[in-house]
């Protein structure tokens, strides 16, 4: 069998821009405007390079459409400027700067109890295959950790939905609230005002 080199280049675009949000505020009914800037990345690849410059124009197309569905479907968590409310779908953007600590604990219990659990049926084989008193104690033992671990990821997600229930920003200091809007966003009256200015 011959081997046959195959060899390709990779070609990455990556585009950026702006698009306004219209914001209505749940709370004061007042209409606000921000900029939300994003970035899209796309690739495309030529095969013995027969096709550069297809591969090229593909990764832009990839990039401008990635970018598109971004700029429409996504958002920043931006108070409203007048009453400092932020609207209830900006939540879990909120939760998400806070929980990163909760999360980094989440993934070492699931490791945790994985090595407890291949551990724990070891010691259980182990036991059934030449039972005695120490193989009883190590398989006790290694499925009490199991169980101990189990019931910490239980009580943490127990946690998490009860935190997630109960949090709420717009408690926070209004003023603070109001300073963050007004330095991201604009009421539509302003912006109409500013647009016929010009």
């Amino acid at each position: 069998m011959v081997p046959i080199p195959v060899f390709w280049t990779k070609y990455t675009a990556t585009v950026r821009a702006r698009n306004l949000k219209v914001v209505p505020c749940e709370n004061c009914s007042t209409e606000y405007l921000y900029i939300l800037e994003r970035e899209g990345s796309g690739i495309g690849t030529s095969v013995y390079a027969l096709n550069d410059a297809g591969a090229a124009d593909h990764a832009k197309a990839a990039a401008d459409d990635t970018l598109q569905s971004v700029l429409e479907n996504d958002f920043d968590p931006v108070p409203c400027p007048v009453c400092g409310h932020y609207q209830r779908y900006m939540f879990p953007k909120l939760m998400e700067t806070k929980g990163m600590g909760v999360l980094a604990v989440k993934v070492m219990l699931i490791v945790g109890g994985c090595l407890a659990a291949l551990g724990a049926l070891g010691c259980t084989l182990g036991y059934f295959q030449q039972p005695s008193d120490q193989s009883f104690r190590s398989m006790a033992i290694s499925w009490s950790i199991l169980l101990a671990l189990g019931l910490m990821g239980l009580g943490l997600s127990l946690l998490t939905k009860y935190q997630i229930h109960r949090f709420n920003p717009n408690l926070r200091d209004q003023q603070e609230r109001i300073a963050i809007g007004r330095s991201r966003a604009v009421t539509r009256a302003e912006f109409e005002k500013a647009q016929q200015e010009k």
